[in-house]
């Protein structure tokens, strides 16, 4: 079994748990029963089954007619601070979801393609488990499906299908299959939606090859554990799609009202509009499953061909050709988005890797001049304390290579990264300059609180299980401490350099202040 992610077996189980809530949560339970059952899944400390229960919540709300936001914003903060690019990437896509289907005009700031911008590109991050990464592209296909940018959502459906294809931990079995049948369902839907907007615009001929090129193979993805209402809905798109390449549908019986749309497709297809309109009469209100938007503006379109109503039809006819010029010009647009998003993220990685140090993670010499830049141009100290710097050293970190080799050293100085990060704040800085030394800069803080902070480092280090490392391996570090203002910052790390020295010449493992 994989562990590469780290999940324990009861963590990896409430994930699986959290994503049969979500399903039962759209139409299946009420609220409060979502909510009891989401009290019973997974601990409070593990955020990305949280991401997922307020999911689940947010669903079952708008299921109950609902306002849902409460829930979208919260799993969206919880997204944000657990910095997984994949649930992030999934709260993005549910609430540009949720902006395109508001019943209110949307202003400017509460736009749809901001949000579903950064989470198409947030998934060229391919890592953590693959249920996170397909509910967040199934999640993005849905949104650019509902404005209208198929190709777009037809990609994401892909890079779903690639990654269910290539994944085989057996964790996530039942949650993938329940996922891939998700995608089937919602893929042949957009591709239906999509040759009705074709057929609107009065390229049929693209329509009937778009739908040909859907149909062999669709119905074998029909499954025995698929929901009855599941397998009618999915066979009445399937004969509509059949209907517009002139093919032959070999499924279970369709809804009267598909049967009827079916056939004036076909007479539609054979240049008999006549025909088409009469069998196409009141359909639109008769439909006993749910069908694409554009399935029904075509039986609307059809209908409306009656003789008599040329005119009527002339200026239907000029409102889709102009509605579909608009996607296209949309369709650019977000590809454009995309693509400069795509590019500041790169670009923002590759300056993070200029300013990593690939050992440890840590920022390097340059990240930590910046660092120092930042603070320097930001103005006047307007905190509450002054700064602290210090400077430390791994004790006879040369007799640890030379008795342990290299690859022992590095995990040293990689466990040492792991306890400073855990003893900085997010307005502080942890710095490997190069060999064994690290740098330590608190910001704003107060001479005993660097002090503790300090003496904490200290006795981590020292208490370390290192023998976890390396039989017989004890580590220990000299940490100097200089404590000063702002103004005082670009020399606070030699202040706190000739203090290290001081510790080290002292007896090391200690620590050195002025």
């Amino acid at each position: 079994m994989p562990a590469g992610d780290g999940l324990t077996a009861e963590h990896a189980e409430a994930i699986g748990q959290a994503y049969e809530l979500i399903e039962s949560a759209q139409g299946e339970l009420y609220p409060d029963e979502v909510e009891e059952a989401a009290g019973r899944i997974g601990q409070p400390e593990w955020w990305d089954v949280q991401v997922l229960l307020h999911f689940a919540r947010s669903l079952a709300v708008i299921h109950s007619g609902r306002d849902d936001s409460a829930h979208v914003r919260t799993m969206l903060d919880v997204a944000v601070a657990l910095d997984d690019p994949a649930l992030l990437a999934l709260a993005l896509a549910v609430s540009a979801g949720r902006r395109v289907s508001a019943q209110r005009p949307l202003d400017l700031s509460e736009s749809a393609a901001s949000p579903l911008v950064q989470a198409a590109v947030l998934l060229d991050d391919d890592g953590g488990p693959v249920v996170h990464r397909v509910a967040a592209l199934i999640e993005v296909a849905l949104v650019a499906h509902a404005l209208g940018l198929w190709e777009i959502a037809l990609e994401q459906y892909e890079r779903t299908h690639e990654a269910l294809d290539g994944d085989h931990d057996p964790r996530w079995r039942a949650t993938a299959r329940r996922q891939r049948t998700v995608l089937y369902v919602n893929r042949v839907e957009l591709l239906l939606d999509w040759v009705c907007a074709e057929a609107m615009i009065g390229d049929w001929a693209g329509a009937a090859a778009r739908a040909a090129a859907t149909l062999p193979g669709s119905r074998d993805a029909v499954a025995p554990d698929w929901p009855p209402s599941w397998v009618r809905q999915f066979d009445g798109h399937l004969f509509l799609l059949a209907a517009i390449a002139g093919r032959e549908f070999e499924g279970g019986p369709p809804d009267p009202a598909v049967e009827a749309l079916g056939a004036a497709i076909r007479a539609a297809r054979a240049d008999d509009s006549g025909r088409a309109a009469i069998l196409a009469r009141g359909l639109a209100d008769r439909f006993g499953l749910s069908v694409p938007q554009h399935t029904w503006l075509l039986t609307l379109q059809l209908a409306s061909r009656e003789p008599g109503a040329a005119a009527a039809a002339r200026f239907a006819d000029e409102l889709v050709r102009l509605r579909w010029n608009d996607r296209q010009v949309r369709m650019s647009s977000m590809r454009d988005a995309i693509a400069v998003e795509r590019g500041r993220r790169e670009h923002d990685q590759l300056r993070r890797e200029i300013i990593t140090d690939h050992l440890t993670g840590l920022a390097n010499r340059r990240g930590y001049h910046a660092y120092l830049t930042a603070l320097l141009e930001t103005g006047p100290a307007t905190g509450v304390g002054d700064y602290a710097a210090m400077m430390i050293d791994v004790d006879k970190f040369k007799q640890v290579n030379d008795q342990f080799g290299h690859d022992v050293g590095d995990l040293v100085l990689a466990r040492i990264a792991g306890i400073l990060s855990a003893n900085v704040r997010p307005i502080d800085l942890a710095a490997r300059l190069g060999g064994d030394e690290f740098v330590v800069i608190l910001a704003e803080v107060q001479p005993g609180v660097s002090q503790g902070r300090a003496q904490a480092i200290l006795e981590a280090v020292r208490d370390h299980p290192w023998h976890d490392v390396a039989a017989g391996l004890s580590v220990s570090i000299s940490v100097g401490l200089h404590h000063g203002g702002r103004e005082e910052l670009p020399t606070l790390l030699g202040d706190a350099d000739r203090h290290l020295y001081r510790a080290k010449n002292e007896g090391r493992s200690r620590v050195a202040t002025g």
